[in-house]
């Protein structure tokens, strides 16, 4: 299977049998460059922002898979976790939702805008090949708050996202701290595209990805 990175929070999963799935697509007050205008089959949306929920611009008639869901199809089982947006319960900025994605045993973890450090959730996907996890603060777990996930879940990869760069409109933490904190892993830079062969056999690796472009 294949994971693109499209900028912010936003990826596109690909199946080995071609299923395509877009995670948390983000609407044009997000980033400076054009919002992604893709077609897939399933979208995904952890929760009601702007920068999370821009269903309506992909192409052709995906479904969309918000709230709880468990469901298969094709080579791909997706299940969703209900946490939240903050560490107050919700009572902040709402639920979020975690998605799991099975992909011929492939576990491909989206950790939404999590807000809080869950040991229950941290317990339910301990030990998933990928973890797409945000790292920025502000609306979010901050760098500190990633990286005990990352001691938590001791994923094989974990990919960074919902970190400022220079083409967002809004202020988050950088990735800097984040990666600072990550020095007795493996950090490595990738261009546009993960693939199945990338998932290593040992110790966590974090894994920059730069945004896909078609």
């Amino acid at each position: 299977m294949k994971i693109q990175y499209l900028g912010h929070s936003c990826f596109r999963l690909i199946s080995d049998m071609g299923m395509t799935i877009v995670c948390d697509p983000y609407d044009e007050k997000t980033l400076t460059h054009p919002a992604p205008q893709l077609s897939c089959d399933a979208v995904t949306v952890s929760h009601r922002h702007h920068d999370h929920d821009c269903a309506e611009a992909m192409l052709g008639r995906p479904v969309l898979l918000e709230r709880e869901v468990a469901l298969a199809a094709d080579d791909v089982t997706i299940t969703s976790v209900k946490s939240f947006h903050d560490d107050k319960k919700g009572k902040l900025r709402g639920e979020n939702y975690v998605f799991c994605f099975s992909f011929s045993g492939i576990t491909v973890v989206h950790m939404g805008d999590i807000g809080e450090k869950d040991l229950a959730l941290a317990a339910q996907i301990r030990g998933c090949d990928v973890l797409l996890l945000p790292v920025g603060g502000v609306y979010t777990i901050d760098a500190e708050g990633a990286y005990w996930y990352v001691q938590q879940v001791r994923p094989k990869i974990v990919v960074p996202m919902h970190y400022h760069t220079d083409q967002h409109t809004f202020d988050l933490d950088g990735l800097d701290k984040f990666l600072a904190l990550c020095q007795s892993f493996p950090i490595k830079r990738v261009c546009e595209t993960l693939t199945l062969e990338d998932v290593p056999d040992g110790d966590t690796q974090i894994v920059v990805m730069q945004p896909y472009e078609d």
